[in-house]
């Protein structure tokens, strides 16, 4: 992987630099501070999988919160009934097989589960519609004002649409079907993760402008890298 990184770094493919790893870093990778190592695609860390999520693992994170969210909420849509009837300890009679306070307990902890990763999943939903990780929303929401106070148009580089971003996230169309999002089977990430495929309005920009958005991007980066030195 070194060998690699720094070969293509020779030929000019990448020419910002891990202030951290002192390695070649790719577009849209970030240095984890946790893990000690650049994701490529760095979405984010999740302390709750002890991994980080980025171009290779963020499908599965996202159908993973898709399935529990899903589940939650169709066990809550199910056993309303028995939960109200649970609670009137008025009623000694009681068909259930599980007894009242663990089904209490299950329902409550249904519906905690299903608000909570349900609004993440919502929001991953809303990242991947839009072509953004949680780092590059952040870096884009600032230099939308930047481009705004100057009288000038943000373009987000790698946006083609929300359909086709979706299509490109869960790389489906080409190769595999559409319903192959409904299971939980192997299906590897459109592209390597290193090189990204840019939208024509980002082609449509001046020279300069391409460049400013480049440069803007390996800042961004320079800055992550910067924060835990």
């Amino acid at each position: 992987m070194r060998g690699m990184l720094l070969e293509m770094e020779e030929h000019g493919q990448f020419s910002n630099t891990c202030k951290k790893c002192q390695l070649p870093k790719p577009e849209r990778a970030h240095h984890c501070s946790i893990c000690n190592t650049c994701i490529l695609k760095f979405d984010h860390h999740c302390p709750w999988i002890h991994n980080c999520v980025g171009h290779f693992n963020h499908r599965y994170f996202v159908l993973f919160m898709t399935y529990v969210s899903l589940a939650a909420f169709y066990f809550i849509i199910t056993s309303w009934q028995p939960f109200m009837i649970c609670l009137d300890l008025t009623q000694p009679d009681w068909q259930y097989y599980f007894p009242r306070p663990i089904f209490a307990f299950s329902f409550i902890l249904a519906v905690c589960m299903g608000l909570a990763i349900g609004a993440l999943c919502v929001w991953h939903y809303y990242l991947i519609i839009t072509a953004q990780t949680t780092v590059e929303f952040y870096n884009n929401y600032y230099d939308k004002g930047v481009c705004k106070s100057q009288g000038e148009l943000f373009v987000n580089m790698y946006h083609f649409g929300p359909k086709e971003n979706l299509k490109r996230f869960f790389n489906i169309g080409d190769q595999y079907a559409w319903y192959t999002v409904l299971f939980p089977i192997a299906i590897p990430p459109k592209g390597n993760g290193r090189v990204f495929e840019k939208c024509q309005e980002f082609y449509m920009l001046s020279e300069s402008r391409q460049r400013a958005h480049l440069q803007s991007q390996q800042e961004s980066q320079d800055i992550g890298d910067m924060k835990d030195l």
